[in-house]
């Protein structure tokens, strides 16, 4: 697919509390919310961009280079956003060119260090950005034009990383669309606990569809229509899982993978309709 590269002046975040980005300029209103799952290889980045033209980034993939030239060449040269759903190079690997190629008005990480160089790599971009805001990752919503980002925060009743991934449920009036790292099932059975997890029209399968990344509790209380996988191809770990494919079919769900279709882009709009185009052109969907 060609991707549509929008050449707009990008605006800074409408605070939803005092620590929320600082707004700037308003831009032309867009008619729908833009959820692009990048084909990374065996790792997670995804670019979403409000009707209003901000955008987010959630990860950065694990290639030093790949997810800053993707921004570069459709001339984005601001990220409103950017979120760190944990520590792990697959997730943070581009992070610190990202800092070098664009403006990062605010950042967020699961706020657990890690001792691997990717992580002090990323930490030293962040603390050179030029006024970044950083967000500690506690229970908030944060505002983006007619987008509210509801943060889901890790436990933190131990040190690993998957397990103390930064979850985003993002809200487009009658669309929702949930993120969720690496969590595994310890986490999710945590948020199922001590959030309140709403059925969402959009799951990033937790963990590249690992097995230990879903639980039937989890499918049960998102009930997704679309999962997207971000995952390479013929990777050493076998995700996704056929247990975990299981059951999301079992729940009706459509599942798009980045190691078979490429970038996957969802255009949702408020009504809760939307359609899901791939890189590839190998699937189009529409509800």
């Amino acid at each position: 697919m060609k991707w549509l590269v929008i050449l707009a002046s990008l605006v800074l975040a409408q605070p939803a509390d005092s620590q929320s980005p600082t707004p700037a300029p308003h831009t032309p209103r867009q008619e729908e919310l833009s959820l692009r799952q990048l084909d990374v290889g065996q790792g997670d980045a995804a670019l979403i961009t409000t009707p209003e033209g901000k955008r987010i980034l959630i990860d950065a993939g694990p290639d030093a280079y790949l997810v800053a030239g993707i921004l570069r060449n459709e001339g984005i040269d601001t990220l409103d956003l950017v979120v760190a759903s944990h520590a792990h190079a697959d997730h943070i690997g581009g992070m610190p060119s990202v800092f070098q190629a664009v403006t990062v008005r605010a950042y967020m990480d699961n706020g657990v260090t890690h001792t691997t160089a990717t992580y002090a790599r990323t930490i030293a971009a962040a603390e050179r950005e030029p006024g970044l805001q950083y967000l500690a990752a506690i229970d908030r919503t944060i505002t983006l034009g007619s987008v509210r980002i509801r943060v889901l925060p890790p436990p933190r009743t131990h040190r690993t990383q998957n397990n103390n991934s930064v979850g985003l449920l993002i809200e487009y009036d009658r669309f929702r669309a949930l993120y969720t790292g690496d969590s595994e099932q310890r986490e999710l059975a945590h948020w199922l606990r001590e959030d309140s997890i709403p059925p969402v029209t959009l799951v990033k399968a937790a963990h590249h569809g690992a097995r230990n990344g879903v639980t039937a509790q989890w499918v049960e209380a998102t009930a997704p229509e679309i999962v997207l996988v971000p995952v390479g191809s013929r990777n050493r770990y076998g995700h996704p899982s056929p247990q975990a494919l299981r059951l999301w079919a079992a729940a009706n769900s459509t599942v798009y993978r980045t190691d078979q279709m490429g970038e996957i882009e969802v255009k949702a709009r408020k009504d809760g309709s939307y359609t899901v185009h791939t890189s590839n052109k190998r699937g189009v969907w529409q509800r």
